[in-house]
């Protein structure tokens, strides 16, 4: 292996790595996930149910992929990457054709914990943040963030896109259209890029400092860390209250945004810009948010996005019906979503790049519980006629872990000295 200061050559794969997926998080979180909204008042109307029950749908995909991300990100740590992506992106093309005949409740209901949920956790961040740890050290932080700006660009280009050939072409062959598009094109692509580590001819020049393996001292043994060592960790369970109540509070909004923007009097033309805005809103905050855990650690980003998220229901609760200030407040709520970046680099710092995958995978065993509030709120407002109680809920929670964020116990990480080889962080797939 050269020398950690040789200086850098040519185009380093990682970053191509980063961009596939990225692309891949376009495909699978599009319609699954960002598109929901859209569909939620048609779905409603047409299979004879509350918007409420629709959001089941989200919940089951959530509690199938709960225990699916333990096993994945065990996965990621051991297998190819190549097959995990392949599994998942197929799966999600099977998902989107099989939505596409749903006629009842139960099988939107069904095909979201059957299939989504599996599918997905084997092509979005559970399998694509591990990969990415083995490519990088030095600018970890900005490639998780580009890594995940994939469900941002779903959010900020897809829900226009849909809004526009809804109308004319139906709910039914828009979902049909992206079985094919995964299928044909995000697919081949996916199989032609991925590599599991990086070889000579790639240079080493992102992988010239060598995180923390293990915190608090505990040495260097981070490929033996096991599930409860894991969770033995303060930090471990810091995280996963700030990133739950993180994504809950601002997918209260998200996934209600169709009957949000109905009781506010909005078209789906203009329910589909504040979809948007969270998106744009995503992408710019996953971007930032990799740079300044690289530059500062990542509590004082989490405190400061949980209070932005909180400071964006406000503008959503005084709005009123003036578009930009409820754009603007979608905006700041879609900030939520790049909670995963400095996530990820935390959890990259605790337990490094050899155990990433099972502690990553493990904190996203509880993420079913961020789909209660999404629920409760929408449920509110059918109760009450009024969004306000439960945007005064989330804001509260919201301001609450912005404190707890600060709790987060972090160390700057070692840097291996010029001219030493790099000491790898454990085994890897093979290439």
């Amino acid at each position: 292996m050269p020398e950690t200061d040789a200086p850098p050559r040519g185009w380093y794969h990682g970053w191509t790595i980063v961009g596939a997926l990225v692309l891949s998080q376009v495909a699978a979180n599009s319609l699954t996930y960002y598109c929901f909204p859209q569909f939620v008042p048609l779905w409603a109307a047409e299979l004879h149910v509350r918007a409420s029950a629709l959001q089941l749908a989200i919940f089951a995909m959530l509690l199938g992929a709960a225990p699916a991300s333990v096993v994945v990100g065990l996965w990621a740590d051991r297998y190819p990457a190549r097959r995990l992506f392949g599994a998942g992106l197929a799966g999600m093309a099977l998902f989107y054709l099989a939505i596409s005949y749903a006629t009842q409740l139960w099988q939107v209901i069904a095909l979201y914990f059957a299939l989504a949920a599996p599918a997905l956790t084997l092509c979005t961040s559970v399998a694509a943040n591990p990969l990415v740890t083995r490519w990088f050290v030095r600018r970890l932080g900005l490639a998780l963030g580009i890594t995940t700006c994939g469900v941002g660009l779903a959010a900020a280009i897809l829900p226009k896109i849909v809004a526009h050939f809804l109308p004319e072409s139906g709910w039914r062959t828009i979902w049909r259209v992206g079985a094919l598009i995964v299928a044909v094109v995000v697919l081949p692509v996916l199989l032609a890029v991925l590599r599991d580590r990086p070889q000579p001819r790639d240079g080493y020049h992102y992988l010239d400092a060598q995180p923390p393996l293990a915190g608090h001292g505990d040495g260097p043994a981070a490929g033996g860390i096991g599930w409860l060592q894991v969770m033995a960790r303060p930090n471990f369970w810091v995280l996963v209250a700030v990133y739950l109540v993180m994504i809950g509070g601002g997918t209260a909004f998200v996934q209600n945004m169709g009957s949000f923007g109905r009781s506010r009097g909005l078209g789906l033309q203009d329910t589909a810009s504040l979809i948007a805005a969270v998106g744009i809103a995503h992408v710019c905050a996953a971007i930032v948010m990799g740079a300044l855990s690289d530059r500062f650690g990542n509590r004082l980003p989490l405190a400061g996005m949980a209070l932005a998220v909180a400071a964006g229901i406000g503008l959503l609760a005084v709005g009123g019906h003036s578009l930009p200030l409820l754009v603007l407040g979608a905006g700041l709520i879609g900030l939520n979503a790049a909670v995963f970046t400095p996530l990820s680099a935390a959890i990259a710092t605790e337990f490094g790049a050899a155990a990433f995958g099972r502690a990553f995978g493990l904190a996203m065993l509880f993420l079913p519980l961020s789909q209660l509030l999404p629920f409760a709120v929408q449920r509110s407002a059918e109760a009450t006629g009024s969004y306000l109680p439960g945007m005064a809920g989330c804001a509260v929670l919201l301001v609450i872990v912005a404190g707890l964020s600060l709790l987060l116990r972090e160390r700057a990480p070692a840097i291996v000295p010029a001219g030493e080889p790099l000491v790898a962080a454990g085994p890897l797939p093979p290439a």
